[in-house]
């Protein structure tokens, strides 16, 4: 008997992304990107779809659970005494950041999570295990660099024993973080969710003979629409891996790249260059146009609202909205979360945050109410934030 439920199209491709919400976006976004191409060319794409990876906001809540719990698995000590810390960026801020957040706030380690790694090793404390949290590998030099950078602020981080954490990783980058660490003698245990290889690699999704048959296909679709730089991906890694917060550029340049006419079905963010002027317009947009709730005890004005804002979060809170909300970064989300949980004014249970005894004790149940409802006043004004106190959210260095 039908249960007279609707199905998305393409829900073949999409119900391993998300639930209904996901697929329905989805069945909207592949019929506008697909008529880019010839129908003839369509049964082709959406077989490379088939065998996508897209980490919804969703599926990321989920996995990163299903990340910390391998890790258990394989960890035999004391996970208390285990630092988990991300990525090193030289330049700009990595969007595995947004990750990094999810993976302490989802498994409530945020007291072992370490932004600043760096300094901990400057001042010679030297951690015994150290977890390494990523989004994805292509290559493994992201990877390699940081332990790098590590290695040369402190020579001691050689007796560290590694492990790397990805929801995703390529065999490639696999390969070459071994070569790596046998190279400069450490201890690295990567454990990963999920593993790939490069899409037209014989005998892997297709035979020999029929892979070198769709690659070239491929290499004719992408000149024939224009694609002309990193066509296989950066470094020809030829991944088929997305984010709900970017693409890795080692994916298939295809489906990250802007067609003719069309925008990218995956995209992958680009770098914003913005005047000094339009920085300052865009705070004045944010400067207080009415009170904000102020809740006795607590002098910081930003926090009494992030505050109401969590507390509101009953089915958890999305990290992209609380970014988006506060016009933050994912470092400055990641200070801001952990300042609210390390005053002890919430705890985090799985995700979703609930007041403490220290919060009820300087809240009345009438102020919490007034307060949510001004917050959600202030959130029907698209570019308002109301506050009691002026800041400029963004860090513009």
């Amino acid at each position: 008997m039908s249960s007279g439920r609707k199905h998305p199209k393409y829900e073949d491709i999409t119900s391993r992304w998300g639930g209904m919400k996901i697929r329905e976006d989805f069945a909207e976004r592949i019929d506008k990107w697909l008529q880019a191409f010839s129908e003839e060319e369509h049964p082709f794409l959406l077989e490379l779809l088939m065998q996508f990876y897209y980490y919804s906001e969703e599926r990321i809540k989920e996995k990163v659970v299903q990340l910390f719990d391998a890790f258990l698995k394989n960890y035999q000590g004391d996970v208390k005494e285990v630092i988990f810390t991300k990525i090193i960026k030289e330049q700009g801020v990595a969007c595995s950041d947004i990750l990094f957040i999810s993976f302490w706030m989802q498994n409530n380690v945020y007291s072992s999570a370490e932004n600043n790694i760096l300094g901990l090793l400057k001042t010679e404390q030297i951690p015994k295990d150290l977890v390494v949290v990523d989004d994805y590998s292509g290559t493994g030099k992201t990877f390699i660099k940081t332990v790098d950078k590590m290695l040369q602020v402190n020579a001691s981080t050689k007796n560290i024993n590694f492990y790397f954490l990805t929801l995703h990783i390529t065999h490639l980058a696999v390969r070459q973080i071994e070569e790596y660490a046998k190279s400069v003698g450490i201890i690295i245990e990567i454990i990963s969710l999920d593993y790939s290889d490069e899409v037209f690699k014989k005998n892997y999704i297709y035979s020999e003979i029929e892979a070198e048959q769709k690659k070239r296909y491929y290499m004719e679709l992408c000149s024939k629409h224009t694609i002309e730089k990193y066509v296989l991906g950066f470094e020809d890694v030829a991944s088929l891996v997305a984010f709900h917060y970017n693409t890795p550029n080692n994916t298939l340049g295809i489906f990250w790249q802007d067609l003719m006419g069309f925008s990218a079905l995956f995209p992958r963010k680009k770098k914003q260059t913005t005047t000094l002027s339009v920085m300052q317009r865009n705070a004045k947009n944010r400067k207080n146009k009415g009170e904000a709730p102020v809740i006795y005890g607590i002098e910081d004005g930003k926090m009494v609202v992030m505050l109401i804002y969590c507390l509101g979060q009953t089915q958890g809170i999305s990290i992209d909205d609380f970014m988006t909300t506060f016009g933050l970064t994912a470092i400055q989300a990641d200070k801001a979360l952990k300042d609210m949980l390390d005053q002890e004014y919430i705890i985090n249970e799985a995700g979703h945050f609930r007041p403490t005894a220290k919060l009820k004790s300087h809240l009345f149940i009438s102020r919490i109410k007034k307060g949510q409802s001004r917050f959600k006043e202030a959130m029907e004004e698209p570019t308002v934030f109301r506050k009691h106190e002026e800041y400029i959210p963004c860090n513009f260095k």
